[in-house]
This record gives structure tokens, sequence and C-alpha cells, in this order.
């Protein structure tokens, strides 16, 4: 995996110039606050390109979450909401998943819930763009205060839940004209989380096979009928 340390004034400079010089958006890289700035130093991130078909790689120190750093992220969390003038609530659940090394490690979702409609959809923006927008900001003012970046995933209404199964049926019907045809089919552009939940979905079907195509916005999910 590719992996640069970039230097600013800011953790958020730093991780601009290093998603500019790596040439992905912030949902393709994982990201490791390295020195926070605070002291007067720059900032220094090092930001790691995570495979579409991998999954997300996590920082160092991912697992060590205490019910302090969830306490904080949901206040910050509630502040934002209170500044953007919307009424909510948030709810943090705490769960353990498997890393690719196979070890267990901690992860934090947090729900907002008890918006109106309008204000969730607001919050969510054309295909989650300020949903991830929020939670990259989220992140951000965190690891300020707790010194590391801590990858907390921030939800609303259910809205991942929906789209994880919604791509995911997306793909098997895609894979089933794919098998039918012989020909391969092209997806509409992804943001990387979103190519990973197809790329998962169909890995254990033998008949057919992925690739990711295009570059930034425009990058893409291919799936091919299986080489004979």
């Amino acid at each position: 995996m590719k992996s640069i340390e970039i230097s600013a004034r800011t953790v958020a400079e730093a991780v601009e110039l290093a998603l500019t010089q790596l040439g992905k958006d912030r949902d393709e890289v994982a990201i490791a606050v390295l020195e926070s700035g605070d002291s007067g130093d720059e900032a220094l991130v090092r930001v790691t390109v995570v495979d579409d078909e991998e999954g997300a790689v996590s920082a160092p120190t991912i697992a060590a979450y205490s019910g302090d750093m969830v306490t904080l992220a949901r206040r910050i969390l509630e502040d934002l909401l209170e500044r953007m003038d919307i009424h909510g609530y948030v709810t943090a659940v705490t769960s353990q998943v498997l890393d690719q090394r196979g070890e267990p490690e901690e992860t934090v979702t947090l729900h907002i819930e008890g918006a109106d409609e309008e204000a969730m959809g607001l919050m969510i923006g054309r295909r989650g763009e300020t949903l991830r927008s929020l939670q990259f900001m989220l992140n951000l003012l965190v690891s300020r205060r707790v010194q590391r970046w801590p990858q907390i995933v921030v939800d609303v209404g259910n809205y991942r839940q929906r789209r994880q199964e919604s791509l995911e049926g997306l793909a098997r019907r895609m894979a089933e004209r794919v098998r039918q045809s012989g020909r391969p089919i092209s997806l509409e552009p992804m943001a990387a989380y979103e190519r990973r939940i197809v790329h998962l979905a169909l890995r254990d079907d033998a008949s057919i096979y992925t690739e990711s195509s295009g570059e930034g916005e425009n990058r893409k999910i291919v799936i091919y009928p299986a080489k004979s």
C-alpha cells in the first residue's frame, strides 16, 4: 500500500496536501495523526491508500478506544448539530470487528436520531457526500484532543445500512446480467467505501470478477464474466 507523511500548519492542511499528492479522496485513505501541531510545531500526518477490495485500514491505536473518547466524540457531534440548527440526539454503538490480520478491533458508530426528514436529507447530501464531510470534520476535531486519528463513523437515519443493502442488491442483479449476457457491465461512479461493499458482495462468486477503473470522483466498478 502507498503511504506518505506530510507536515503543514494544521492537520487539515496536511491531510489535504497528502490527498492532492496521492490523487485520492478522503474515504480512499487511512489517516494517522503523528503530530497535532498544538504545541506550536507543524502538524504531521501519515496518509495510506486503501485498496477497494481489501477494506479500510485503521490507523494505529484505533483499538484503544475509551469511554471518555466516545463521550467526547458524541458531545462534539451534538455541538456541530446545534450549530447547524439541527434538532436531534446522538447515540453511540461500539462493536468488535476483525481487521485484515484477523484480530479483533473496536469501532464506534455515532447514530444521529430524532431529526426530521428534511434535516436528515441535508445531512446525508448527494450520494452521502455531506455525511462523509461531517464525519471527516468530527474525526478531525476529536483527533486534536486525543492526539490520534480516531476513525469514528457517523450515520443518519440508518443511511449507511440501507445504502449497503441497496448496493449489495445492485451488485447481485448486475452480476446475474453479466452471467446471462457474457459481457462486462460498468456501474455508476461510487465513493471508495461503496466500491468496497460491491467488491465484498461479489468476491465469492466464481462466475464473475470485479475491477475498479477511472480516477477520483469518476472511479467506478466494472463486473466481468469469469475468464475461461
